[in-house]
């Protein structure tokens, strides 16, 4: 076994339910990674400056996939990043708000400046999203915004998520790629992007094979990329529906750092 690239989800995944991770194990591995020529990547639906704010401190993590792939950063360098056409954009909030079918709790979105949300928005203020927001801008009408947009990022409380995203992708077919992400919400990204393809992008950008990859993941999102990469592990405390689709699945849960805990595995082997 050679591994050349891991690539981890962060909520659910490499962080606990507390948004903690353990630091001085995870940098002395981090270190043996950079030693051995293993490149490590975050790869997350969320925004890319929320991601380096994580770890600007903690860790020094050079690589992120940010956005569910549509924007691939290494050491600061823009390696992909794939916009929704504004069109489309467009076309979408008005389909948000007019059918009758969707109407949901809280819209904001993801742009290569801002995050953006309206300002009678309900979750605006909202202490848990305010978390996943490094740098959020409240708007009068973010059909106005005009910023080069990821992501929007859809909020429903009490229903289906990922039945609405098989509703959006029907909808909308060839268009974008709906994906259910966690914490009652879904990611609307540009079609035919997702962490998969995103994992392809950082193999391509490092001359590697899926052969030579381990990932990890907790939810609809990260099937493409678990299903890419030779080593696709599932999270323990993932839904069922993930675990049976991922090649393996890690023996600890995130709460017990359960990426961690399989890269020191695969590690002490390799």
């Amino acid at each position: 076994m050679t591994i050349k690239l891991i690539a981890t989800d962060i909520d659910g995944t490499f962080l606990n339910d507390q948004h903690e991770y353990a630091i001085d194990r995870f940098n002395e591995w981090l270190q043996e990674m950079q030693r051995r020529g293993i490149h490590f990547a975050i790869a997350s639906g969320n925004h890319y400056g929320h991601l380096t704010d994580i770890f600007a401190t903690r860790s020094p993590i050079k690589t992120f996939m940010a956005e569910n792939g549509a924007l691939i950063m290494d050491q600061q360098t823009i390696v992909a990043e794939t916009q929704l056409p504004q069109q489309t954009v467009q076309q979408l909030l008005r389909t948000l708000n007019d059918d009758p079918a969707l109407k949901p709790d809280s819209i904001r979105l993801s742009g290569q400046q801002s995050s953006y949300m309206n300002r009678t928005d309900p979750d605006v203020n909202d202490a848990e999203l305010r978390y996943y927001i490094s740098n959020l801008q409240t708007v009068a009408d973010i059909a106005q915004v005009t910023d080069h947009i990821y992501k929007v990022n859809v909020a429903w409380k009490h229903e289906d998520i990922k039945q609405k995203a098989d509703y959006l992708n029907a909808k909308f077919p060839g268009a974008f790629h709906a994906t259910a992400s966690g914490f009652g919400s879904l990611d609307v990204i540009p079609a035919g992007i997702n962490k998969g393809v995103g994992l392809q992008q950082l193999e391509d950008h490092w001359q590697l094979s899926p052969a030579e990859v381990a990932a990890f993941g907790d939810n609809y999102n990260d099937l493409e990329m678990l299903g890419r990469a030779k080593y696709g592990y599932a999270m323990l405390n993932a839904a069922p529906a993930i675990q049976q689709q991922a090649a393996f699945v890690t023996r600890l849960d995130n709460n017990h750092f359960g990426v961690l805990d399989t890269i020191e595995q695969l590690l002490k082997r390799d």
